[in-house]
């Protein structure tokens, strides 16, 4: 359905079918979504909203009512909490929406949870062990329930966890020649995304699994470029695989969306790290070559002359009568 609809909107917009005719045209091919279809999303988009307004207004009954309660109480509020959140799961199926909304706000709780064991008992633990328990804690119910959402909560806990603790071990260096912290990050988020795409090519696809899998990859090409842009401004540093490591991500990306499954969205935010990476590389080549108002009109022409370039590409990749092969 969706692949009739983008040809049918292409149609359209090339001049290839009248404006008038296009309402028919996705009614022969059932190309808009029926009365029962927009109900089915609107009382799932209601659950998932009740779902976060009740779980935040936990925490926030925590927040407001912290110096009335007395420790019992607390514990009792927030594992009673945790158990209704799991209650549904007696009658319907986990892979139902309502158990996927229910096992999410346990996820949600036990955060909570963990929270208020560290505010209690003041055990001087580091931030990053909280996120880092609480992953671990709710990856048995992550795989149970085979959520592309509850996977995406797990990938940010652990990047949170990292990032945490990178900040709070007050970690410099790692190992060479990936010597840079930033590079356990990159190693998480690709790892996750490789993993992503290998299993999303089992399962149907939907909306959240396509999102998810740009969110993930994008992540991953900043990171990526930010170490290249830190390796470019650091030549003596030992990452020397940095821009190497970078040239074949790019390479694995182009396969990915361009020749695998045409992708503008991911296509372009390539070619703006591209463009990122060589205006700092000429930046930095001339920096002492030239003054600074013939380099800023230099780099200046440069990002103009490259955008044109990229902006001309994706006008041909978007051309061709294949265009129902564009991701959503």
């Amino acid at each position: 359905m969706s692949s009739d609809r983008q040809q049918i909107l292409d149609w359209v917009a090339n001049g290839h079918l009248d404006a008038e005719a296009l309402e028919q045209a996705l009614a022969i091919t059932h190309s808009v979504p029926s009365a029962a279809a927009k109900l089915r999303l609107l009382s799932h988009l209601v659950l998932v909203f009740a779902m976060l307004l009740l779980c935040s207004g936990v925490i926030f009954f925590f927040a407001y009512n912290w110096h009335d309660l007395n420790r019992y109480s607390k514990f009792a509020i927030a594992q009673g909490a945790l158990l209704l959140s799991l209650l549904p799961l007696l009658w319907v199926n986990l892979q139902q929406p309502v158990g996927q909304t229910a096992i999410f706000a346990a996820c949600l709780l036990v955060g909570a949870l963990l929270a208020l064991v560290g505010q209690t008992y003041q055990s001087g633990a580091d931030s990053y062990q909280l996120f880092l328990v609480w992953a671990l804690l709710i990856t048995p119910w992550v795989v149970l329930a085979r959520s592309a959402a509850l996977w995406l909560l797990l990938l940010a806990l652990l990047n949170l966890s990292v990032l945490l603790a990178l900040d709070n071990l007050a970690i410099q260096h790692l190992f060479v020649p990936f010597s840079h912290p930033g590079w356990s990050l990159f190693a998480l988020n690709a790892v996750a995304a490789g993993l992503w795409i290998f299993t999303a090519q089992q399962l149907p696809a939907t909306g959240l699994i396509r999102w998810g899998e740009r969110a993930i990859s994008l992540y991953s090409l900043l990171i990526i470029t930010l170490l290249a842009m830190g390796y470019i401004y650091a030549w003596a540093q030992s990452d020397g695989l940095t821009l190497p490591i970078w040239a074949a991500c790019s390479a694995l990306w182009l396969y990915l969306y361009r020749w695998r499954q045409l992708d503008l969205v991911m296509l372009s935010a390539l070619i703006m790290a591209a463009i990122v990476l060589i205006v700092t590389l000429v930046a930095h080549a001339l920096d002492d070559v030239l003054s600074v108002e013939g380099l800023f009109l230099l780099l200046s022409l440069s990002v103009i002359g490259l955008a044109s370039a990229g902006a001309v590409w994706l006008r041909k990749l978007s051309q061709p009568a294949t265009k129902s092969e564009i991701a959503p």
